[in-house]
């Protein structure tokens, strides 16, 4: 073969191999919550470090957007064009967001330990449990917080049960993970909303 004719090869094949890359940690999920007895279910969307959760709860639209590793999340209602800022550990942020929860109490320092692998619809998983090793408030000592399966593909816990109330009722799953590409504007706050803190 002449050199043209690789060269061509070459090019075709890096097309089809770039078109076909995911960039790793981009997607698109149903997540199934249930909290303090509460079901619903979230639109989420990850770019690999930041991601939004859409719902609607009683005929009002909302948006979650959590910017990897600020201290505040933006809740939007976009039938108001209104955003409320808060603390990401705000019991209103952690009343929205699970992983926010999980994440309070792993820096509160309780201790994270990977106890296994298991396979969660389909995807790799990173099995973990949380534990609190100091007294609670209640004085009791190596309480199971809760139990996390992360996927390390997307960056991004597929199932999550949490035992804080003493059960294991609270908790999210993701299903339908699809590749997402984000925009631009994935993970800001839209132009003409009135912003509120909390």
């Amino acid at each position: 073969m002449n050199n043209q004719k690789i060269s061509s090869l070459l090019s075709v094949f890096i097309i089809l191999f770039l078109a076909n890359i995911t960039v790793h940690g981009q997607f698109t999920a149903k997540m199934h919550y249930t909290m303090s007895g509460k079901r619903g279910e979230f639109q989420i969307f990850s770019d690999g470090s930041n991601y939004r959760y859409e719902f609607n709860e009683d005929g009002q639209d909302g948006i979650v957007i959590v910017p990897n590793g600020a201290k505040q999340i933006f809740i939007l209602m976009p039938q108001q064009k209104m955003a409320i800022k808060t603390n990401s550990t705000s019991q209103m942020s952690m009343g929205r967001d699970p992983l926010k929860q999980y994440e309070y109490w792993l820096n509160e320092g309780a201790t994270e330990e990977i106890v296994g692998n298991e396979k969660i619809n389909g995807i790799d998983c990173i099995k973990k449990e949380l534990r609190n090793v100091k007294k609670d408030e209640y004085g009791e000592v190596n309480q199971h917080l809760f139990t996390i399966w992360y996927s390390e593909e997307y960056k991004f816990p597929v199932k999550m049960e949490n035992y804080i109330d003493g059960s294991n009722s609270s908790g999210m799953e993701l299903t339908d993970i699809e590749a997402w590409t984000p925009n631009a504007d994935s993970f800001i706050v839209p132009d003409g909303y009135k912003m509120m803190e909390m």
